[in-house]
């Protein structure tokens, strides 16, 4: 296996839920999580079942309807997309807040039938996102094959542009973070990691940072979107900051994009370095109320940045984690202790659980 290839998994093992313990499924204020009570094809998004009422709350808010026609039980495709999709906290509180969710089981006779026959949906099919407006007309062309939280999040952002509505700044966040195909890793060596996971991951296109010991000294592993930003641009920005003492390139190009730009401080670097303990990771993060935000890894990255750099940190959450803030900071006034042994997991995939698990404690 490649460096590239070992180290991305190894990212993504820590960052993301593709390449987490389950194996992947998938084809290569708003209403709390559902934890529980939806099969796993549905994720944690409280759907409305019946498509009138649907609608007509549509035209009522004003909002576009978002029609998910899924195969239940399903398909490995169909579970995967429940549990990494329709169970992602960002996208579920856009699905929530941004659109009027409807469900329809593509397997059923019945209205869920006679939907289908409305809409020219194929029956026992994987599934298919549908928006539309109040009166069942579609406010973008259908398309199917989208299956990938990317995907996905890129549709709902192309939905709420056609129908005229803003998009939350927490829904492009969660577009960026889930680019899987266009991440790559970088490392930088420096004095001190507390700093540079602030600094690097205060860097727009950064989208995860990773405090480690390297070659004998504390250093920050990134990854970061190279449709976004480049290496060389990465490299400078770190140089700028004062958090690259030592740049470690994973092949030859990053050596000679480093090379150029730092000279002898470009080091040739073998895998990964070794991780530091768990309360030197995103340490301003960890010392604030807002470590038991479910938040997602790009988001650690950015609110641990703001909170070291002195900016806001409420800029990169969503309406309902901001809610959620103001109900831990009450409760930890009255018992410090409240809280006690919650820690937000690692994989996006476990974020809805702990969320759960968080509010039946507030």
């Amino acid at each position: 296996m490649s460096r590239t290839r070992a180290w991305t998994l190894l990212a993504l093992t820590a960052f993301w839920p593709l390449a987490g313990s389950r194996p992947v499924e998938l084809l290569a204020g708003a209403r709390e999580p559902n934890l529980g009570s939806n099969p796993p094809e549905l994720g944690v998004v409280r759907w409305e079942r019946d498509l009138d009422r649907g609608l007509a709350e549509s035209r009522q808010d004003r909002k576009p309807a978002l029609i998910l026609f899924q195969e239940i039980p399903g398909c490995g495709t169909c579970v995967g997309f429940g549990r990494q999709v329709l169970s992602h906290p960002l996208l579920v509180e856009a699905i929530e807040t941004e659109f009027v969710p409807i469900a329809i089981h593509n397997n059923r006779g019945g209205r869920d039938r006679e939907v289908l026959a409305r809409f020219s949906e194929p029956a026992w099919n994987n599934p298919v996102l549908r928006f539309v407006d109040g009166g069942g007309r579609d406010v973008v062309p259908r398309r199917d094959g989208l299956y990938s939280p990317h995907q996905v999040a890129k549709r709902l952002i192309e939905a709420l542009a056609a129908a005229g509505r803003p998009i939350p700044d927490y829904l492009e966040l969660a577009r960026d973070e889930t680019h899987l195909a266009a991440f790559e890793p970088a490392a930088f060596g420096m004095h001190c990691y507390w700093q540079g996971e602030a600094k690097l991951g205060a860097i727009a296109g950064v989208v995860a940072t990773r405090a480690v010991w390297r070659e004998g000294g504390e250093a920050v592993e990134v990854m970061f979107d190279r449709d976004a930003l480049s290496y060389r641009e990465l490299v400078r920005k770190a140089s700028a900051a004062g958090c690259a003492a030592r740049v470690f390139t994973r092949d030859d190009d990053q050596h000679r994009t480093a090379r150029a730009l730092v000279g002898e401080r470009a080091v040739r670097g073998a895998g990964s370095g070794r991780s530091a303990s768990g309360s030197d990771q995103k340490h301003s993060l960890e010392r604030s109320p807002l470590r038991l935000l479910p938040l997602t890894p790009m988001q650690a990255t950015r609110v641990n940045a703001a909170l070291a750099l002195g900016t806001d940190p409420q800029r990169w959450l969503s309406p309902r984690q901001r809610g959620l803030v103001r109900t831990i900071e009450r409760a930890l006034a009255a018992d410090p202790n409240r809280l006690a042994g919650l820690a937000r997991p690692e994989t996006v995939e476990d974020l809805a659980a702990y969320e759960t698990r968080l509010r039946a404690r507030l």
